[in-house]
């Protein structure tokens, strides 16, 4: 497939890094793409995957 576009595979991170603060981070392999910080797991997997479907929508075809 000579003109098929490359793929890239996007991950939401969340990671601990005190009590109350956690790290969510989406990258792509080794690259970090975007980050953010929240008080809470949860949130933090909330926010990471809100952003990541928010490059997902402006992504082009």
């Amino acid at each position: 497939m000579a003109n098929s576009p490359s793929l890239r595979l996007l991950d939401v991170d969340v990671t601990a890094l005190a009590p109350t603060i956690w790290k969510w981070a989406i990258s792509d392999k080794s690259f970090e793409v975007s980050h953010g910080y929240a008080t809470s797991r949860e949130t933090a997997q909330l926010e990471g995957n809100k952003a990541l479907f928010a490059l997902l929508s402006i992504a082009p075809d």
